[in-house]
């Protein structure tokens, strides 16, 4: 799926770089819910019924986070998942991995 925004009269795909992939599942995984948390606190004293589901709305944020980072965070030379590595290079193919540049882009 490419996700495409409409400028000068077409259509071009948005590029997102192996950074902002990260940062984008991290305030996913744990901004929401910290977010839905402060909510939840705010909203104790009130007595209205969304209280219930704002645990579980945190839940499914963190497991979107995590689908997202299956999918997201990989190689760009082999594909192969990058689990928790933030280094320099693929610990599958070993080629280096570039997170700011964006794909498509030469």
């Amino acid at each position: 799926m490419t996700i495409t925004r409409e400028g000068d009269g077409g259509k071009e795909a948005v590029r997102v770089s192996l950074r902002q992939k990260k940062c984008t599942v991290f305030a996913l995984m744990l901004g929401v819910p910290a977010l839905l948390y402060l909510i939840a606190m705010a909203l104790e004293r009130t007595g209205l019924d969304v209280y219930e589901a704002i645990p579980a709305m945190a839940f499914f944020a963190v497991i979107a986070g995590v689908l997202l980072h299956l999918c997201w965070m990989r190689c760009p030379h082999c594909g192969s998942w990058l689990e928790r590595n933030d280094g320099e290079y693929c610990q599958n193919c070993g080629k280096r991995i570039d997170w700011d540049a964006k794909p498509g882009k030469e």
